[in-house]
C-alpha cells in the first residue's frame, strides 16, 4: 500500500470518529450556601420523602438511621438537555468545608449522575425538571449538595444545604414573652435545655454548641449561646438568659400570593396576562402593617412555598412560570427594601431588591420576579440604620413562627462536628 493510500485511510478514520461534547472549562468558586450560579436555574426544592410520600412543608433534614430520604427537584429554564451530576460536601457547624475525605462520610463514589428528568409540556417558559434521590451520608452533620455539568465539579450550577441528624441528645424548650421590658410585646424568647448524657464530653462548653433558627432562615440564626447552667455529672445544660441573647422578633403572619392557577387570578393576584411569550401576574398592591395591631387573618405556613398546578386538566409538567410583580405602597424611606421568603432562600440580593417609583401619582416600592406556579408566602424586609427590619410588617409576640434547635457535638480528638440533636416546634401550637 502506497503512502497516499495510507494517508487517505487515516483521514477517513478521523472524519468518522463520533463527535464527543467537550467538558466545560468554566470554573466557579463554590459557595457553601444555598446559591444559584446561573440565571437559567428556576425553582429548586429539597424535600424529605418517607414511605413514598413527599413532605413538601418539611425542612431539608433527615434522620441518620431513619427510613426517610431527601430528594432534590430542580428546573433549568431551557429546552436544551444538560448532562448533570451531583457531589456532596461535608461541612462543620459553621458551614465551612470540613477536612473529612469522601470515604469518611459516604459509602459510594462521590459523583451521582442525575438520570431522572422530564421536559415541560405546553408551557410559555420551556424548562427541564431534574430529580435525584440524595444518597444518605453515613455520619451526621451539615452537608452541601452541588449540582454541576457532567463530571466537572468546577462547572457548578447550584448548591443547596441539607442536614443529617443522629438523635443522641434530647431537647426541651419553651417560648415565652421576652424578659426585656421594651421587647415584651414584639419578641419571642426561646428557653431550652439539652440532655447529652449519652455522649463522651470532656468540656461541655467546647464540645457542645447550639444553633437557633426562626422559619429555617440561616441568616438570622442565633449561635454561640453560652449555657446558664451546667450539670456535667448528669450530662445536662440549660439556656435561660434574661437578656436578648435568645430573642427573635415575632414579626407578623406572612403575606401570601396564590398562583396555583394562571388562567384566572388567585387570592391577592391582579389580572393575569398571557402574551404568548410571557405570563404577567402582578400582585395586588400591598400596604404597610407596621402600625396596625396584630390580627390573625389565617394560619400561614411560615414563609414556605408550594409548587402546585390547579388549572383543570393539567399536571406537574404543565406548571408554568410567570413574571410576578410585588408592589408596596409607601413613601421613600432611608434604607433598602427587599421581598423575601423561603422561595428565594431568605437572601437580600439585587434580584429581590425593590425600587422606589411613582405610578399614577402613587409612591411605591416594586420589583418583578419569575416564579413557578404555586402558593407563595413572603414579607417585606428593611435594611436600614434607622428602621427595624420589620418596619413594614410590625412585630408581635402573638405571631406564630416555626423554630428549630440544633445541637452540634465534636467528639474529643475528632476534626468534624456531628449533629446530635434536633427539635422543631412552633411559638404557638394551634
Amino acid at each position: 500500500m502506497n503512502n497516499l493510500a495510507i494517508i487517505a485511510i487515516a483521514l477517513l478514520l478521523v472524519q468518522c470518529e463520533p463527535v464527543v461534547p467537550q467538558q466545560s472549562t468554566v470554573s466557579k468558586k463554590i459557595i457553601f450556601d444555598n446559591h444559584d450560579y446561573e440565571t437559567l436555574v428556576g425553582t429548586v426544592k429539597i424535600t424529605p420523602i418517607e414511605n413514598g410520600q413527599i413532605k413538601e412543608l418539611e425542612n431539608p433534614i433527615v434522620r441518620l438511621n431513619g427510613s426517610d430520604q431527601l430528594q432534590i427537584s430542580l428546573d433549568l429554564l431551557t429546552d436544551q438537555f444538560e448532562n448533570l451530576s451531583a457531589k456532596i460536601y461535608h461541612c462543620n457547624k459553621d458551614w465551612k468545608k470540613s477536612v473529612l475525605r469522601d470515604m469518611e462520610f459516604l459509602n459510594e463514589i462521590n459523583n451521582f449522575r442525575i438520570s431522572e428528568f422530564d421536559y415541560s409540556v405546553n408551557t410559555v417558559q420551556p424548562y427541564i425538571n431534574y430529580r435525584l434521590s440524595i444518597p444518605k451520608p453515613k455520619i451526621s452533620g451539615n452537608y452541601i449538595l452541588a449540582i454541576h455539568r457532567r463530571a466537572n465539579p468546577n462547572d457548578v450550577i447550584l448548591t443547596r444545604r441539607f442536614m443529617v441528624v443522629d438523635q443522641s441528645a434530647s431537647i426541651n424548650q419553651t417560648v415565652r414573652i421576652s424578659t426585656t421590658i421594651d421587647k415584651r410585646e414584639e419578641n419571642h424568647q426561646i428557653e431550652y435545655s439539652v440532655n447529652y448524657g449519652k455522649l463522651l464530653v470532656n468540656s461541655p462548653t467546647q464540645d457542645i454548641s447550639t444553633v437557633l433558627l426562626q422559619n429555617h432562615n440561616w441568616y438570622t440564626a442565633i449561635r454561640n449561646v453560652s449555657p446558664t447552667l451546667i450539670r456535667a455529672n448528669e450530662g445536662y445544660m440549660e439556656f435561660q438568659h434574661l437578656d436578648l441573647k435568645t430573642n427573635f422578633p415575632g414579626w407578623n403572619e406572612f403575606r401570601f400570593a396564590d398562583l396555583r392557577t394562571l388562567n384566572v387570578s388567585g387570592r391577592n393576584v391582579g389580572r393575569i396576562t398571557n402574551t404568548g411569550t410571557q405570563i404577567i401576574a402582578p400582585l395586588k398592591l400591598d400596604g404597610t402593617r407596621g402600625n396596625i395591631p396584630y390580627t390573625q387573618n389565617f394560619q400561614d405556613i411560615n414563609g414556605k412555598f408550594i409548587i402546585q398546578n390547579n388549572d383543570p386538566g393539567e399536571g406537574f409538567l404543565n406548571a408554568d412560570y410567570a413574571n410576578v410583580t410585588f408592589a408596596l405602597k409607601s413613601d421613600q424611606i432611608n434604607g433598602k427594601v427587599y421581598v423575601t421568603g423561603q422561595f428565594n432562600n431568605w437572601k437580600l440580593t439585587d434580584d429581590n431588591l425593590m425600587k422606589f417609583t411613582n405610578q399614577n401619582g402613587l409612591n411605591r416600592y416594586q420589583t418583578t420576579l419569575k416564579l413557578k406556579q404555586g402558593y407563595y408566602e413572603y414579607l417585606y424586609y428593611v435594611d436600614s440604620e434607622d428602621l427595624p427590619p420589620y418596619f413594614f410588617e410590625g412585630s408581635h409576640f402573638q405571631a406564630e413562627d416555626e423554630y428549630e434547635i440544633l445541637v452540634y457535638y465534636r467528639k474529643p480528638g475528632n476534626v468534624n462536628d456531628e449533629l446530635v440533636g434536633y427539635k422543631r416546634f412552633r411559638s404557638i401550637e394551634r
